[in-house]
């Protein structure tokens, strides 16, 4: 799939850069996802998704510096390698919980604080769903990354303070969409 839409791209230039990219990082970005994942296929899936988004944004890897597109690269490695977890964990905990659903009684405080928590994090997914990809890439870089503005700013080809604002809006948004279903 991967070599199919890097040959799909249709500017000669960027269709080197990715192939550039892949050949220089693609043992560096393996490792990083197989020392998250455990499992050398799991990790695969991991470059390959990662790389298919990149071809996406290709026009944020441009202008990058080989330090920044390094870090950029490993950043998002992480970033998959822990959604798919993630993904992997809540299927697991909800087939823990709904096994369970029957052993707890009614009022015991810990199903409905699972509950509860797990319904807060769908609120905060759907708040995030709802901005659109450079809020959501920037908010991810400063929270989740934890990246520095500058940093942002220069993968974004931006001022710092307008990262700042991106972020602030973006805060702002889901912090409304939060408090619209009244979980603020």
């Amino acid at each position: 799939m991967l070599a199919m839409a890097i040959a799909a791209i249709e500017n000669d230039g960027d269709r080197s850069l990715v192939e550039s990219l892949y050949t220089k990082y693609y043992a560096l970005m393996l490792r990083k996802a197989q020392s998250m994942v455990r499992d050398r296929q799991s990790a695969e899936d991991v470059v390959e998704a990662v790389m298919l988004r990149l071809i996406e944004r290709i026009d944020l890897l441009r202008g990058c510096n080989r330090a920044s597109l390094r870090s950029y690269l490993v950043a998002c490695v992480r970033n998959e390698a822990i959604d798919r977890l993630r993904r992997a964990g809540r299927m697991q905990f909800l087939d823990d919980a709904e096994s369970q659903l029957g052993e707890l009684p009614d009022d015991a405080p810990g199903a409905e604080i699972r509950l509860i928590r797990e319904a807060q994090i769908q609120a905060v997914v759907r708040a995030l769903e709802t901005l659109d990809d450079r809020e959501r890439l920037a908010l991810r870089m400063k929270y989740y990354d934890g990246m520095t503005d500058a940093a942002i700013a220069k993968l974004f080809g931006m001022s710092r303070t307008g990262v700042r604002k991106v972020i602030d809006r973006a805060r702002q948004r889901v912090g409304a969409r939060l408090r619209e279903e009244e979980w603020l």
